[in-house]
């Protein structure tokens, strides 16, 4: 437990919450709708600071992330909470419980040990993963800092329903940024998550790119019913390219039943190569299908001449057709970030 930023006194003895639109009202001894932060002694508390619940050495492709440091492995943390509570979560168990309960029985990981775990096992960088790291932000930008000093990536997969002084205050420690976009319209965000209004999301993927200059690739989970429609997935595509430009990755993925979703089947192969044609028509220069083991719409193909120039394997990646983040054949921008040498 540490004390949290982004809070404001309010009337009757309560707290306000300002990290991210939910702007929640907190009492003592109360904790927000994430579970993650609560009031303590009349102060915003941050109850998994230092406490994850998953430690994982992961590929960076399982993020996804196809077009950051490709064939890389990173110290993948997660913690209890979350404050998008999707409704079809594959991680519920963790992200839809409370901290107050579970937290206390897990081990401290301090940044400094985070980055010696890292360095121990030759891992390239940290993933904040599992849950949406917003709830968590503090220990995210000490973490994320210190990865950085240290000459290591930092990737921020989440949702990105934050508000603007807390995207800019982890914007300025992290490198990637993977965003997920739920659906085309306020209404099916609801269906699928407790935010109502996505607006601050959209918002703060593009300043994450524009202001922050992270790497961003988009994630859309494709569920049956839901956000599948043709309109839905024009309008998601037509988004990437007006807001993030042509050559942002999209990858849609499938939805597997799960949690109060699972009466739902699993997208269909077919729909989701759909998706790709639509991204692809849309003016998106790199659409992947996510998983789907094998698939050939996981590999990467030059926008210039066709050729693939990455093969992602389980798990290997093979790079051969690219040299210094280009089409080795053509000489195309695959719009890589790769390390330096």
């Amino acid at each position: 437990m540490a004390q949290a930023l982004f809070w404001e006194e309010a009337a009757g003895g309560k707290v306000r919450c300002t990290l991210c639109p939910h702007l929640c009202l907190v009492g003592e001894n109360e904790e927000g709708l994430c579970r993650a932060r609560g009031v303590r002694n009349g102060c915003m508390v941050g109850l998994t600071y230092a406490r994850p619940v998953t430690i994982i050495s992961d590929e960076i492709e399982k993020k996804p992330l196809f077009h950051f440091h490709p064939g890389t492995r990173a110290l993948s943390l997660g913690c209890y909470g979350c404050n998008v509570l999707c409704t079809g979560c594959q991680n519920w168990q963790i992200s839809h419980a409370s901290a107050r309960t579970e937290t206390s029985r897990l081990p401290e990981l301090t940044p400094a040990q985070a980055v010696a775990m890292a360095r121990k096992h030759k891992l390239s960088g940290v993933a904040f993963t599992y849950n949406d790291p917003a709830v968590w932000i503090e220990y995210v930008h000490d973490v994320c800092a210190a990865f950085k000093e240290a000459g290591l990536y930092t990737a921020f997969i989440t949702a990105g329903y934050l508000t603007e002084p807390a995207l800019d205050y982890v914007g300025e420690v992290v490198d990637a940024f993977k965003f997920d976009l739920k659906g085309a319209t306020a209404e099916q965000w609801a269906r699928l998550t407790k935010v109502k209004d996505p607006t601050p999301a959209y918002e703060s993927a593009v300043r994450a790119k524009e202001r922050h200059g992270c790497h961003v690739e988009v994630v859309s989970n494709i569920v049956p019913g839901l956000n599948d429609d043709e309109a839905s997935l024009q309008a998601m595509a037509r988004w990437v390219r007006e807001h993030l430009g042509p050559g942002t990755p999209w990858h849609v993925t499938r939805f597997m039943p799960d949690f109060e979703l699972s009466y739902l089947p699993p997208t269909s192969i077919k729909t989701l190569e759909r998706a790709v044609r639509i991204g692809k028509d849309a003016g998106l220069r790199f659409v992947y299908v996510g998983n789907v083991q094998g698939h050939a719409a996981r590999h990467t193909v030059c926008p210039g001449c066709g050729r693939t120039v990455m093969r992602r394997g389980e798990p290997k990646v093979e790079c051969s057709g690219v040299e210094r983040g280009l089409c080795a054949a053509c000489g195309e921008d695959l719009g890589l970030v790769e390390a330096e040498d």
